[in-house]
């Protein structure tokens, strides 16, 4: 059976005429692209940022509280609604309260650069509906005596949903940026680690249903079959065998989000799966200079039509148009390609590239490791500076492709682990690769990460009490999450030489070694842990109180 949405895809598929609203065809003007985030300018004095959030989205019928996130920061930065404030002394508090329509839900007392969460029945609410409601976030204080009562204020909205007639419910965590579901067994929500690839359909998975049992061997968690989906047949075939086996389904409908009509019926076909855990929507808009509306008008058809699994989205650009294509999306991927390419000449085109000019496969890149989390603390500054930090969450797209158009070889297995270990210390909350099938060498590593990341690195990424430590030495990148008395260690080499890195943390701890390809440690004598990895070496550890304590420099992990 030939599907509707093929048809629609194959009269949509245009070229573009520009990427990131660039030219690159060979005798064609440079013209500056334009769409560039304005970052916020700075101000003389402190500025306090005053902001809440819920804490989980949505809430339903069966839940019986709900939380709010109250943040307060001083700032020199001119954020989108920051108020002008004396120099702080340290001993300030503020008084916060919540509302609803006038109806007080909660209060407390909280100081300057915290985070406070505030909880209050959902009975307090009227009955969960599709609308949200909108949440009034109030705090005053007073900087001196002789001074009137300062006051500040901020919206939120927050979904309160009836359950579902059918199908599954993906909550957000906006303290952690987690993905919650239900077990398939049943019982209480918990964090799963969004991991897997982008995966060819046609001639691959709709030919062989085998393939999705060794994904699900190889510890991947999600699959993102990658449309035309021509063969309805087959595509109902392929999603009732990933939920026999417990994959989550991210559903693209990268070719028809633009026509509402066949999205509604595309939504309507698929929202109720069990095994459902995102949409996809706009795949590179900013590249092809979609129409900015675009993805913010599929996203709100989306939530009318179903509201219980989150939208996102991938963008390919360095800087295009980021506020008004994320506005499209609760999950920002960027795809950053730097493996293997030449960032200032495109062999595709025989032109060069400039940040006013060209298409070099990728946008404003320097062809190094760095343009990764580059990209990702970029993307992390636009959204906090929208005041969205908390409503967004960031995936990203590691390489797992090469030997085409711009890129001369795939990476190797180390290459494809340091970009998700770089993803991971530097915000991404999901992985998904572009694209399966790939080299042995890359499924093999993704395999043992997806192993790692999920029956471990999660418990510690996505636990509310986790607190985080990032450090950097020379190209020696450690993300640190640590959780009681034990702490998750993340860390990459980029260089292809050796390397060491000393951390924060006491040697009289012991490493258990979760997977560890060329690390070290090292004993510095000042109380501090040090490591040493080979070129192009990572590792993933989990630091714990001893046993016994290792004593001599340079012993094995």
């Amino acid at each position: 059976m030939l599907s509707p949405f093929l048809i629609l895809t194959l009269v949509s598929q245009i070229s573009a005429q520009t990427w990131c609203n660039k030219n690159y065809l060979q005798g064609q003007p440079v013209v500056p692209p334009g769409g560039q985030f304005q970052v916020p300018g700075s101000s003389s004095a402190p500025l306090l940022v005053f902001r809440c959030a819920p804490i989980v989205t949505p809430y339903l019928e069966e839940d019986d509280e709900a939380g709010v996130l109250v943040e307060t920061f001083v700032t020199f930065v001119q954020y989108g609604g920051a108020e002008r404030i004396a120099e702080p002394t340290g001993a300030e508090v503020l008084d916060v309260s919540i509302s609803m329509d006038g109806s007080m839900l909660a209060t407390a007392v909280v100081s300057f650069n915290s985070t406070s969460e505030l909880y209050f029945p959902l009975a307090n609410l009227s009955q969960p509906r599709k609308q949200p409601f909108r949440i009034d976030c109030t705090a005053s204080y007073t900087s001196n005596p002789f001074l009137e009562t300062r006051t500040f204020s901020a919206t939120t909205a927050l979904s309160y949903l009836p359950r579902p007639p059918s199908g599954s419910v993906t909550k957000r965590d906006a303290r952690t940026g987690a993905l919650l579901v239900k077990p398939p067994n049943g019982g209480l929500y918990e964090a799963i680690f969004p991991i897997g690839f982008y995966t060819s359909f046609d001639n691959y998975l709709e030919s062989d249903l085998l393939i999705l049992d060794s994904l699900k061997e190889q510890g991947f968690t999600i699959v993102h079959p990658v449309p035309t989906f021509g063969n309805l047949d087959a595509l109902e075939k392929v999603l009732d065998h990933m939920e026999e086996l417990g994959l989550y389904l991210v559903y693209d409908m990268r070719h028809t989000y633009t026509d509402l009509e066949v999205l509604t019926a595309e939504v309507n076909m698929i929202k109720g799966r069990p095994n459902l855990l995102l949409w996809y929507t706009a795949d590179e808009p900013d590249g092809t200079s979609a129409p900015l509306a675009a993805p913010r008008r599929a996203y709100d058809a989306i939530y009318a039509l179903d509201g219980y699994h989150p939208v996102s989205i991938a963008l390919n650009c360095a800087d295009y148009e980021f506020a008004a294509y994320t506005a499209g999306a609760d999950i920002v991927m960027p795809d950053t390609y730097p493996i293997a390419n030449d960032p200032l000449f495109s062999s595709k085109y025989n032109t060069s590239c400039t940040p006013d000019f060209g298409c070099c496969g990728c946008d404003n890149c320097r062809g190094e490791f760095e343009d990764i989390p580059r990209r990702l603390d970029d993307f992390a500054l636009r959204l906090d500076a929208l005041g969205r930090a908390r409503a967004h969450a960031v995936w990203a797209v590691p390489q797992a492709f090469g030997g085409e158009e711009f890129w001369v070889r795939p990476p190797t297995g180390r290459e494809f682990a340091i970009q998700v270990i770089l993803s991971i210390n530097h915000g991404a909350r999901g992985i998904m690769s572009w694209i399966d099938p790939t080299p042995p060498d890359i499924k093999r590593t993704a395999s043992a990460l997806a192993t790692a990341l999920t029956s471990v690195a999660a418990g510690f990424i996505f636990s509310p009490r986790a607190k985080f430590s990032y450090r950097a030495s020379g190209r020696v990148d450690v993300g640190m999450w640590t959780v009681g008395a034990e702490t998750l260690v993340l860390v990459a080499n980029m260089d292809v030489r050796a390397a060491e890195v000393v951390l924060p943390l006491s040697d009289a701890l012991e490493l258990r070694e979760e997977l560890n390809y060329g690390a070290r440690r090292r004993l510095e004598g000042h109380g501090e842990l040090g490591l040493e990895l080979e070129g192009l070496g990572w590792a993933v550890l989990v630091v714990h109180p001893p046993i016994f304590k290792l004593n001599a420099q340079g012993d094995e992990l």
